[in-house]
């Protein structure tokens, strides 16, 4: 009993749910967290996800990661402690009230311990939903409890009220359920599969409807949440080390070596885990892999972890081959945690693997005050040399500003009248509706000031990135200002131009020079690339290749960015294409003179073809 108290208490530490944010930059210890300071801005608003705002997590996950906005940092401390008691709750049942052994609780406790790597340092927000959820699961195949069961369920469907790609993953269990529940000659187990079907469906429904208000507003949800992971295998492939795809076929060996040592004396439950893990552990592998770098990988490694801690509950431990093949397992895999899982900052991941934070966590949060202070100093301190600079804030003042930049959560701090885009980011705008959303909203909804800071992720080209957007932007707004950092856009009175006007196509092929027209008028373009057969297959189970262009300039000048073709259909500008803060000034300039010429283009594949060999170009020019 002793031992069960102390892994009891162990878990209860590494799971404290516990979190904070302050906002951060790049140039921060960790990730821009810009997308979280958004989704806490548009929650104090009363903003709704798939009706105002456009994101892969829900109308709830502010809850998550609450900023002192309004009162969020109330509103996810008070969740969070709700979500504890629900962890202890779950834990306290699989440890004092069920007859598994204790040898069985030890590796589980080891290999959630080993799962929560990164929860604390920000390396990719998790809810802990799933993983209770899928305890309770668990415990009730093992040990029965309809409670459990119906819980279970419940808690699975609310994870969509949190992130929408998490409804994926559950949607990938409960598939596995219900054709475990239908396989199976088990007394009750036709009920169990409906009740698998129908309870996670009406909470999720229903919460839904309670947090975005409409069924409507689910219908934007979803459909938006699907475009931007439809564009993410496209827009956000990246490669990382080979080493870590043989890391990743290692560990889901591991895995299936786990469920194998069920098979001796328990078929069916080795079956219920193959069933409910196989459809996650494949998502989880997609979102490792299509953009393969730590943020990714981790969370990967962390949800086989999880997988292994519940086969591990099940593991017939009091025979000797089982005792050798678990212990092994449990080996093997905390080697490639320790090499792959803390290579980059090891302290941080030790203080999440032994719990150690949770205790100042909770201080912090029992002296309020002082942690608001404390929250506010240190976004001030991560944003010092790179805030808004004083002129453009004296400018705009509290008119309405919206941002191009990709980061700038720094509102918060320069207490700017802030309005957000539809996709929180431009560089989410994967896809070319995506891209016309937030080329509407600046027709319509565009307000008074924008501001652009000239930078983009993943070495893109900012205007080439969601052209659509830009080609309102350039119909819309003239240059107000050049800052040291930042460039303020000011709304004009009319537009500058009303329609594109067709002037020359032609056919070219990946590596030829697409030669820009000669015109003293702004050149717009555009490039059709159908995708191949394998390209296509490719951007379903992996990654697209990159592909780049390579920007020559009059002056003989050569930059090299990459470029999403799925959303060049819509024109960007050619001849004076800019590529810096000061050209982007230049351009939307009332001066009809540009200090700066673009004379050809060209588009080059990095890796195998995705797309068809021929690809067609249009010239356009704007008319007033």
């Amino acid at each position: 009993m002793a031992w069960r108290w102390a892994l009891f208490l162990y878990l209860g530490l590494v799971l404290c749910p516990i979190r904070y944010c302050a906002p951060t930059n790049q140039g921060s210890r960790y990730i821009d967290n810009t997308w979280m300071f958004a989704l806490n801005y548009a929650a104090a608003h009363h903003l709704a996800v798939g009706r105002d705002i456009v994101w892969t997590w829900g109308p709830l996950s502010y809850l998550l990661f609450p900023f002192d906005i309004g009162n969020n940092l109330v509103h996810g401390l008070a969740f969070q402690a709700v979500l504890w008691v629900l962890i202890v709750v779950i834990l306290s049942d699989l440890f004092f009230r069920s007859t598994i052994q204790l040898r069985n609780l030890a590796l589980f406790s080891i290999l959630i311990g080993l799962s929560v790597v990164g929860y604390h340092q920000l390396v990719y927000p998790d809810d802990l939903l799933l993983p209770a959820a899928l305890t309770l699961l668990v415990h009730f195949r093992l040990r029965g409890g309809i409670v459990r069961y119906v819980a279970a369920l419940a808690i699975m469907g609310l994870t969509p009220l949190m992130q929408l790609t998490g409804g994926f993953v559950v949607a990938g269990v409960l598939a596995g359920l219900v054709v475990d529940r239908l396989l199976s000659g088990e007394r009750g187990a036709r009920m169990e599969g409906a009740l698998a079907v129908a309870v996670p469906a009406v909470v999720a429904l229903a919460g839904l409807r309670l947090a975005l208000g409409s069924f409507a507003a689910i219908g934007g949800y979803i459909r938006t949440g699907l475009e931007l992971t439809r564009g993410y295998s496209v827009a956000m492939s990246w490669t990382g080390p080979r080493i870590e795809l043989v890391v990743a076929v290692e560990v889901i060996v591991l895995l299936l070596a786990a469920v194998l040592l069920l098979m001796p004396g328990q078929r069916e439950t080795a079956r219920f885990f193959a069933l409910i893990l196989v459809l996650p552990v494949v998502l989880s592998v997609k979102h490792a892999f299509v953009r393969q770098d730590f943020f990714h990988f981790v969370p990967f490694l962390s949800f086989v972890a999880v997988a292994l801690a519940l086969v591990t509950l099940a593991i017939p431990l009091s025979e000797r081959f089982a005792v050798v093949g678990g212990v092994g397992v449990l080996l093997l895999f905390a080697v490639l945690w320790q090499d792959y899982a803390v290579r980059n900052d090891p302290m941080p991941a030790l203080a999440s693997v032994t719990g150690i934070r949770t205790p100042s966590l909770v201080w912090n949060v029992l002296h309020f005050e002082r942690l608001r202070q404390t929250l506010d100093a240190e976004g001030r301190q991560n944003y010092s040399g790179t805030r808004i600079e004083s002129e453009i804030k004296s400018i705009v003042g509290h008119e309405p500003v919206a941002f191009l930049s990709n980061g700038y959560s720094n509102a918060l701090l320069d207490d700017l009248n802030l309005v957000l885009f539809p996709v929180l980011q431009r560089y989410s705008a994967y896809t070319p509706y995506l891209d016309e959303l937030d080329a509407s909203w600046i027709v319509s909804k565009g307000p008074r000031f924008l501001i652009f800071d000239g930078l983009s992720i993943d070495g893109r080209h900012p205007w080439t990135e969601s052209p659509a957007t830009w080609a309102e932007v350039y119909r819309w707004y003239n240059t107000r200002m050049l800052g040291a950092h930042n460039l303020l856009l000011q709304r004009r009175v009319g537009p500058r131009f009303t329609v594109f006007e067709q002037l020359a196509h032609e056919t070219t092929h990946f590596g030829e020079d697409v030669v820009m027209p000669t015109s003293p008028n702004p050149i717009f373009w555009t490039m059709q690339c159908p995708s191949s057969t394998t390209g296509k297959l490719r951007m379903l189970l992996a990654r697209a290749p990159a592909v780049m262009m390579d920007v020559d300039s009059a002056d003989g000048r050569r930059r090299s960015f990459r470029v999403l073709l799925p959303v060049l259909g819509v024109p960007s500008l050619g001849n004076h294409l800019p590529s810096s803060l000061a050209e982007f000034a230049e351009v939307f300039s009332e001066r009809d003179v540009r200090n700066f010429s673009v004379s050809k283009l060209e588009f080059r594949i990095l890796g195998k073809s995705a797309y068809q060999k021929d690809c067609e170009v249009r010239f356009f020019r704007a008319l007033p």
